[in-house]
């Protein structure tokens, strides 16, 4: 496939490097956070009182108290007890691998511990005894509610899995572990990378219904550098002493935090309650391409969610001779195949959904005749 290049952030369009210029219909930035002007104006203000970066540990002995005001925020919005901010979503996903252990092992007496890693979950929370698993994902979950019964009660339990699937999408029924026995050794550690921002009714994600199932200790991470536009990434925990212990851990002290005006125009965006509002936007936009879509059988999606994927590169060709970029590569290695992934954002007009679904509709038609 070729590469393009461009010199400008690309928002509902994107000029390339050449010159031409192309509807944008993919990346992360389901929100549009990058061409956002309150977020420009709060960040700016972040930039003023906290300046451009904080060059220190965060356990050091003085602190910037942005990053304790927004952790507190944060994790009253997703729902969790305690939140940590990190550098980035696949730095949260190892720093917690990294202690998970001593997590449990300090919170329970185990004799054994065993891991359950779901089927492509991102290497974000690959780690120990990780095992690669080619099953659907609700048969992998059956399993483990069954493994997890069946196993002595002196042994802990890891479940490590994505909060949907990435990069072709799809939905994954948690109730499923609503069936696992009541124990004090069962954790969950979720990534919630794609759904943070564009799930729940407030944009929060999908923590509080995980934790709503009362059968697991939940650590959610995630990048905030998608549907949130922060580059960073979170930590949240479903009790204050877990997230201590993590904080306590050479992983996380020893780790650069990411720039206090950054966290202070997330604690802004949130009492704003401005992701409520571009997540409902982007909610609309979601909802007016797919009434206009009669090609639904084209592709892998779920019903309110951004993004609509579609084996092989034809229908990217197709798209992009009709001015339409999107994405087709492989992901997350090399190896794997590549997919053609559409992204809707709240950026996106009424007349860029209508002419992206005309076209889809016309790829259906000719591939049927």
């Amino acid at each position: 496939m070729k590469t393009f290049h461009t010199l400008e952030l690309p928002g509902r369009t994107v000029r390339t490097s050449e010159g031409e210029e192309y509807l944008w219909f993919s990346g992360t930035d389901y929100l549009g956070m990058g061409h956002d002007e309150i977020f420009r104006s709060v960040l700016s203000e972040g930039f003023e009182k906290h300046g451009l970066h904080f060059g220190s540990s965060r356990n050091n002995t003085l602190r910037l108290s942005i990053y304790e005001e927004t952790e507190k925020l944060l994790a009253r919005w997703i729902g969790s007890e305690s939140a940590l901010l990190v550098s980035s979503g696949i730095w949260a996903g190892q720093c917690v691998m990294k202690i998970i252990e001593y997590v449990v092992n300090t919170s329970v007496a185990s004799r054994t511990i065993q891991y359950h890693y779901a089927p492509k979950v991102h290497p974000a929370l690959w780690g120990n005894d990780r095992k690669i698993c080619f099953d659907p994902w609700s048969d992998w979950a059956q399993a483990v509610v069954h493994e997890v019964s069946e196993s002595p009660e002196d042994t802990a339990h890891i479940i490590c899995t994505d909060a949907i699937g990435s990069p072709i999408v799809e939905a994954f029924d948690f109730s499923i572990f609503a069936n696992l026995p009541s124990r004090k050794n069962i954790w969950i550690i979720v990534d919630e990378s794609h759904t943070l921002g564009v799930y729940g009714k407030s944009g929060n994600g999908l923590y509080k219904s995980i934790k709503a199932l009362e059968k697991l200790n939940v650590i959610m991470v995630s990048s905030l550098n998608k549907a949130i536009g922060v580059p960073a990434g979170v930590i949240a925990c479903s009790n204050k002493r877990t997230a201590e212990m993590i904080r306590n851990s050479a992983w996380f002290a020893g780790a650069s935090p990411p720039a206090p005006a950054y966290a202070y125009a997330l604690k802004r965006l949130i009492e704003l309650k401005h992701y409520k509002a571009k997540s409902a936007l982007l909610a609309s936009n979601v909802a007016y391409f797919s009434k206009r879509l009669k090609a639904s059988d084209l592709f892998q999606s779920i019903s309110g969610y951004p993004v609509f994927c579609s084996k092989g590169s034809a229908l990217f060709e197709t798209l992009l001779s009709n001015g339409i970029m999107t994405s087709c590569f492989s992901y997350p290695s090399v190896n794997d195949a590549p997919v053609t992934r559409i992204a809707i954002s709240s950026l996106h007009k009424k007349e860029d959904l209508s002419h992206l679904a005309e076209v889809c509709n016309q790829f259906m038609k000719s591939i049927e005749a």
